[in-house]
């Protein structure tokens, strides 16, 4: 990337990202591209903020790299926490009945079941194949217990059941219709289902982010590539979404990324929109 078009002007007062498949790279660090981006937007005045379905513990390293400030949604909105401080401005949990009935089925599926806690990360079986590709994913290691009966159904954030796609696939279709209105179901990865209480999201998370900043909806501009960016994507004044994310997150965006590499797909969409807004 060069430096940013001169006498560029963008409608946007916030810039809300992804993190896994957006302004991670294959490797799951930040491209020297995509870096310089997110300095691109922050000199164009906008609050650059992190939209993640990791964890705050895990998503805070990569808010300090890029020298952000404010608060980080995390677990695909279920938990507004302040990056500096920790305080907890929201947070949305699993019900712990709900939980309790989640974690056995799973483990009666023969699935790895993952239990995201407010602070801490457990995972419910003997270390496996699953855990080992979670791991590789997310760069963090679940505490393994024996059994997460240990916890009591204590009240989660979200669960990630990991294993067989042939396991998995044919059983969501299930589970969204045993859970509608108390669990959502999804997928961000073929070999996962997640599960969120109904109706959070990047998107809510977001409307409730800028009610305290006095931004409009029309004020922000979203990137993502996954299901769970998709209510984000649409609900943005533009979603951007990257151009080898899925069917479903470039449906729902205003703009796709140009091709090319996926570790410089967010800094060649920050590129689109800078041309597009040039004086």
């Amino acid at each position: 990337m060069e430096t940013p078009p001169h006498k560029t002007t963008l409608p946007y007062r916030l810039g809300a990202t992804d993190l896994d498949g957006t302004l991670l790279g294959p490797n799951k660090e930040i491209s020297p591209d995509n870096f310089k981006a997110v300095e691109w937007l922050r000199a164009a005045g906008l609050l650059i903020i992190l939209a993640s379905g990791r964890r705050h513990q895990n998503s805070i390293r990569f808010q300090r790299l890029l020298s952000l400030k404010g608060p980080i949604i995390a677990c695909q909105g279920g938990l507004i926490r302040d990056g500096e401080t920790g305080d907890v401005l929201e947070a949305h949990f699993i019900s712990p009945a709900l939980v309790r009935e989640i974690v056995d089925i799973g483990t009666d599926a023969g699935v790895q079941v993952i239990y995201y806690h407010l602070d801490h990360l457990y995972g419910g079986a003997a270390h496996d194949r699953w855990l080992d590709l979670y791991e590789s994913r997310v760069g963090e290691k679940p505490e393994v217990l024996p059994s997460l009966e240990q916890l009591n159904g204590q009240r989660a954030l979200k669960l990630v059941w990991y294993g067989d796609p042939n396991i998995l696939h044919p059983l969501r279709p299930q589970l969204e219709s045993k859970f509608a209105g108390e669990v959502d179901v999804l997928s961000t990865e073929n070999e996962n289902l997640e599960f969120m209480p109904p109706g959070i999201n990047k998107a809510t998370a977001l409307a409730r982010v800028i009610a305290k900043l006095g931004i409009e909806a029309r004020e922000v501009v979203a990137f993502g590539d996954g299901e769970n960016d998709v209510a984000m994507l649409r609900w943005a004044g533009l979603g951007v979404a990257m151009n080898h994310g899925t069917s479903s997150a470039k449906a729902a965006a205003k703009l796709v990324s140009p091709s090319g590499p996926p570790e410089t797909a967010f800094a060649r969409a920050v590129e689109q929109i800078f041309a597009k807004n040039q004086e």
